[in-house]
């Protein structure tokens, strides 16, 4: 295992203690969650969302949230998006959304999961949005994507979802997504989730190959790519071949999270390629902000310097 494995499992282990979720829970604001999250509430959100449609980018919001124990929460997780998506229309942005499988309850029931994504689906579609169904830990591919081939079926173009490349099944998947007409969109990222080696890449080499495959793989497959990494060279690569063969925005964007490089993403947006910014906000932060850290030690020390005030 690299040096960037090992740091990125330390942080994930650390950050599971429930003594370190408490501390941090209550002292997050304090310590930076904010660079990484766009507030508690849309309220608080809504002027970075602005901003940033401003400077030319588009952007993905998440209502964060995941894991529910039940039907009740997934159906109260399912409302505060779609209230989130009215809202967000009304203010005259894209209603386009990323949401968790396991928030609308695919770990407590598959049906009320596409019964909720659907109605969610139809609601940013009929609003001229997007949803982006979600992928999370290696144990929930598998009803992840058999979720969204049906809401692919009924859907059409109003739904994507997203593959991570360094799980060793990512290649065949992708090619049971290629083969669905039409072929849909697709996020393609590195993978956030503490995964053993019986699973996935554990060294950045094979991850960042892995990523490299994929992308190009999808591109030649005929649909639209989301290309979501902060790797430079990767972004400059993936931006050569797109011109080179003459894609346009409707084939190819670059997706980078909110607070990560902002100087990259306007660099991008000057030098004319489609950029969306992954945008999270809510209540239930500590999950996201977590993975976060454990992606860059440079983020972990941004953190430290708040806590030391």
């Amino acid at each position: 295992m690299t040096v960037t494995g090992a740091y990125r499992r330390a942080v994930l282990a650390v950050a599971d203690s429930a003594a370190v979720r408490g501390f941090v829970t209550r002292a997050g604001w304090r310590l930076g969650v904010g660079r990484f999250v766009a507030g508690e509430t849309l309220d608080g959100a809504l002027p970075k969302l602005q901003a940033l449609v401003g400077s030319g980018k588009r952007i993905v919001l998440d209502v964060l949230g995941e894991f529910v124990g039940d039907g009740a929460a997934a159906r109260q997780a399912a409302g505060r998006i779609g209230s989130t998506m009215e809202a967000v229309a009304a203010a005259g942005l894209e209603p386009y959304f990323s949401a968790k499988p396991t928030q609308l309850g695919l770990g407590v029931d598959p049906e009320l999961a596409f019964e909720l994504a659907a109605g969610l689906a139809t609601l940013a579609g009929s609003a001229g949005g997007h949803l982006c169904l979600d992928m999370e830990s290696s144990g929930y591919v598998d009803a992840t994507l058999g979720l969204f081939e049906r809401l692919h079926a009924v859907s059409g173009g109003r739904v994507s979802t997203v593959l991570q490349s360094y799980l060793y099944r990512t290649a065949e998947d992708l090619g049971r997504l290629l083969a669905l007409d039409p072929v849909p969109g697709l996020r393609i990222v590195k993978g956030a989730y503490n995964e053993p080696r019986e699973v996935a890449y554990q060294n950045k080499a094979d991850v960042d190959k892995a990523y490299r495959e994929l992308v190009y793989r999808a591109l030649d497959g005929g649909g639209k790519v989301n290309v979501a990494t902060h790797d430079e060279r990767l972004l400059s690569e993936v931006g050569a071949f797109a011109r080179g063969g003459g894609l346009g925005p409707e084939r190819y964007e670059f997706q980078l999270l909110f607070g990560v490089k902002p100087l990259l993403q306007d660099r991008l947006v000057a030098d004319g390629h489609g950029v969306r910014v992954y945008v999270p906000f809510g209540e239930d932060w500590y999950g996201y902000f977590s993975r976060r850290l454990a992606e860059r030690p440079a983020n972990l020390a941004f953190v430290l310097r708040g806590l030391a005030g």
